[in-house]
């Protein structure tokens, strides 16, 4: 399609209450019938690009082409309608996450001398900023329907944020409030029923178009207080009467925080839940905080679980892995992702760190019949430590076990050496020196 001033439309981004909008590269353009753009529009539309409002897009033009009259709005690449973000791959935290930005911008749309809104998810469109998808509104005042039959054609999406009071012809006090109800509902996943236009109009003045909602929230989730609280919010925002419905977003947003507070929705959840949720965040860093918090109380095998999710997003977290290390050294878990842990503690750790890491590194190669590698291990604890005779003796029992004997007569030697010198110092008793030179001297191993 071609736009005003030769602009080369790209697609329809789809079908709104207030006209239909269209894509160019830096451009949407929305497209209005005349017979619905009498004066008062035209003066609205005035009124409403006399000055700019935050998160709103800038209105650049407006007039006739091709017998319909449009508006430009001025758009910042890359830019996808809220409709469009939510048909792509998104988990539930990043769908709540999604919802509370709308209700935080929201409050700032109601600065805007623009009632109603025009909340839907084809109005709203999402820009990049510092990484983030944000929500900008485009605006434009509501057009003059004569009678509901000027709405067939309207699809269940744009139709189920109109206030059913709207579709009756009546006025409204808190239309935008319903609307962001059904909006956040939306988000989180709705059930519309199957109408044709008269039948789906119909469903809307009745309030029960959007049947259901949270169906791209996991079930498991359901039972939990903070998603009974964004639902039954949700449906004081849909209320049948506006003056039972909540003014502005704050309500909304305070329900919506509680289900992206995860230390709060762990408390509520059963342990296999929690690291569902938790995976289900992906690569999120909050991940890192809940997972240290869950698993200083949760028993060795599930705060493995806890830690295996959090370790990888913060991988240089010494803590993290020193924690880790621990319960798979508790559960006998001597695995190649133990001596990954050990590796990375016995190089970048503090002291006691480093000659832990070694030692166990060492036991974990002799359990799986590798004494070669336990002594590499064990030299370097010896260099870390020179007074631990059980390092020294350890590192013998490594050589007799290859059949090195002379590696282990020279260990031997120098374990003779060390002893007197600690026993004389009296860093050792006579008996205890006399021990260590007993267990020095046994061939078996």
């Amino acid at each position: 399609m071609q736009g005003p001033h030769g602009v080369r439309l790209q697609d329809m981004v789809g079908v709104t209450d207030r006209g239909s909008l269209w894509r160019a590269h830096d451009t949407v353009l929305r497209v209005v019938e005349p017979r619905l753009c009498d004066e008062a529009f035209r003066e609205a539309l005035v009124r409403l690009r006399q000055r700019r409002y935050q998160r709103m897009l800038e209105i650049t033009g407006e007039g006739w082409t091709g017998g319909h009259f449009y508006v430009s709005y001025a758009v910042a690449p890359p830019w996808q309608t809220l409709e469009e973000r939510l048909a792509g791959p998104l988990e539930w935290p990043e769908r709540v996450a999604l919802a509370a930005d709308v209700c935080r911008a929201v409050e700032l749309w109601r600065s805007s001398p623009l009632r109603p809104l025009g909340l839907n998810l084809r109005n709203v469109v999402l820009m990049r900023h510092a990484g983030r998808w944000l929500p900008w509104l485009v605006p434009c005042p509501p057009v003059t329907r004569p009678t509901p039959r000027d709405l067939f054609g309207l699809d269940a999406t744009a139709l189920a944020p109109l206030a059913p009071e709207l579709i009756r012809g009546t006025t409204t006090a808190a239309p935008d409030s319903y609307a962001l109800g059904t909006l956040v509902a939306q988000v989180l996943g709705p059930v519309t029923g199957s109408h044709d236009d008269e039948g789906r109009v119909e469903a809307q003045a009745r309030g029960v178009l959007l049947s259901s909602t949270g169906t791209r929230v996991p079930s498991f989730l359901h039972t939990t207080p903070q998603f009974q609280a964004v639902l039954r919010t949700v449906e004081r925002y849909r209320h049948p009467h506006p003056q039972a419905r909540p003014e502005g977003a704050d309500d909304l947003l305070v329900a919506l925080e509680a289900m992206v507070d995860l230390h709060g929705l762990a408390g509520a959840l059963l342990p296999d839940r929690v690291i569902e949720v938790l995976r289900a965040m992906g690569d999120d860093p909050r991940i890192v905080p809940i997972a240290e918090h869950l698993s200083a109380t949760a028993d060795p095998a599930l705060a493995l679980r806890y830690l295996d999710l959090a370790v990888p997003i913060a991988p240089d977290d010494l803590d993290l892995r020193r924690t880790r290390a621990s319960m798979r050294w508790q559960l006998g878990r001597f695995t190649d992702e133990l001596l990954d842990d050990l590796a990375r503690l016995a190089r970048l750790g503090d002291r006691a760190q480093r000659l832990t890491a070694l030692k166990r590194t060492a036991q974990v190669h002799l359990l799986r019949g590798n004494p070669a590698d336990a002594a590499k291990a064990l030299y370097a604890a010896n260099q870390l430590a020179p007074g631990d005779l059980d390092v020294l003796l350890s590192y013998r029992r490594c050589w007799l076990e290859l059949d090195r004997t002379a590696e282990a007569d020279q260990t031997l030697t120098e374990a003779l050496r060390r002893i007197g010198r600690m026993e004389d110092s009296q860093m050792l008793t006579t008996k205890e020196a006399q021990l260590w030179r007993s267990r020095f001297a046994e061939r078996q191993h």
